[in-house]
């Protein structure tokens, strides 16, 4: 008795031409944070270089699929006394519309954008949450966000996977403490965060937050979350270490005004990113490139206006850095770039499949060149570009 068993592992190997190149194909994110107004002056609440920056967004050749927005929206409290932008459902209106470019709220159409609050979104000067501003935030933006976070943080903290990568937005302002050791908000559900990537099989995995971790930059205000002193230098070399355990490549944030890259190390050797994308338009602008914190290494500083694209494929997520020039509004892209790269494993098992893959092809020619399935290589940097990379090799 004869058996069949070709045409079954043909059947297998035409669904693996057919739907693996299209798995792998590159897809892009936007990151950005803190496009509120200037201070007590703004007549809207929202930056007036936000239009701009929108438009670009919108213009990207390679269309991103998402804009994450790590905080500071609008300026919250933080506007002049008797403003109507003391009704604070008002100044999230303005922001929407700003962002129509990128996504029009009225008509649910364009790039989803994926928000966590700042500290204007909850208080601007860290003291004791204003419940209006909250509401405000909540109705603004909680039928556009996934429910999946903590019960009582439906619609301000979630996770969700797109491709290849998954994001957790963790709203750090929950919790407040106005006690002289910790002065504000200095802790978050830490328990959840780490749950959802220990759940995830994603190659890349995003933490979004408002504050950043690791300090930076001198000279302006704390950018250390979990707080100055002993406790809180524990509590945050945990957390960091649990993020790294669960294969945490990139930590998304904002509050400072410039744009800084950074690094720390995790115990097993690696490293876990930093990305401080301050700089969606708020001023005043922060000072750059000043004083990081012992063991933090700063790789890239900008106090340019503008956002990060990250460029997604099967084997790299590489991220270059956009910048306006306020004085004509011209865009220019970095010469640095950073380039992550997944796990040793994953990557030699995505190597073994794509080969085994072309070989196969050399047989079984499925898929005509230049076809919308074929994969795309991510374009190598150009001339004078700094690339850093991050990973095992």
């Amino acid at each position: 008795m004869k058996t069949r068993r070709v045409p079954g592992v043909r059947t297998w190997l035409i669904a693996s031409l057919l739907y693996a190149p299209a798995l792998l194909a590159d897809w892009s994110f936007v990151m950005l944070g803190d496009t509120r107004g200037s201070g007590g002056t703004t007549a809207t609440g929202v930056s007036l270089d936000l239009p701009a920056i929108a438009q670009k967004i919108a213009s990207l050749k390679l269309k991103p699929d998402l804009v994450m927005v790590a905080g500071d929206l609008v300026n919250g409290n933080d506007v002049p006394a008797g403003s109507p932008l003391n009704d604070y459902g008002l100044q999230f209106d303005n922001w929407k519309a700003a962002m129509q470019p990128v996504f029009n709220y009225s008509t649910n159409t364009g790039i989803p954008i994926y928000t966590v609050r700042g500290n204007h979104e909850n208080m601007c000067s860290e003291g004791a949450p204003i419940p209006a501003l909250k509401q405000a935030y909540y109705d603004a933006f909680q039928s556009y966000l996934p429910t999946n976070g903590p019960v009582n943080q439906v619609g301000f903290s979630y996770s969700f996977t797109r491709n290849n990568v998954t994001f957790v937005a963790a709203d750090q302002y929950f919790y407040y403490d106005g006690g002289a050791s910790l002065d504000g908000y200095h802790t978050l559900d830490q328990t959840w965060v780490n749950n959802q990537f220990a759940a995830s099989s994603s190659t890349f995995k995003v933490l979004m937050a408002h504050v950043p971790i690791f300090q930076t930059e001198g000279g302006g205000e704390s950018e250390r979350f979990f707080g100055d002193n002993s406790t809180g230098d524990q509590t945050r070399s945990a957390f960091w270490n649990t993020l790294g355990a669960d294969g945490v490549q990139l930590y998304l944030c904002g509050h400072v005004h410039n744009e800084s890259v950074a690094t720390t190390p995790i115990p097993d050797g690696g490293t876990i990113l930093q990305l401080m994308a301050g700089n969606g338009g708020a001023s005043p602008k922060d000072p750059v490139g000043n004083q990081p914190e012992p063991g933090v290494d700063v790789l890239h500083t900008s106090d340019k206006f503008g956002f990060s694209l990250a460029t997604v494929g099967a084997d790299a997520m590489t991220i270059q850095y956009y910048s306006l020039d306020t004085t004509d509004n011209s865009w220019s892209i970095a010469a640095y770039t950073t380039v992550i790269v997944p796990e040793s494993s994953t990557a030699c098992l995505l190597a073994f499949g794509m080969a085994g893959l072309m070989a196969l092809r050399a047989f079984v020619p499925l898929i005509p060149s230049g076809s919308p399935y074929s994969t795309k290589k991510t374009p190598a940097s150009g001339s004078g570009r700094k690339e850093e990379v991050f990973g095992e090799d």
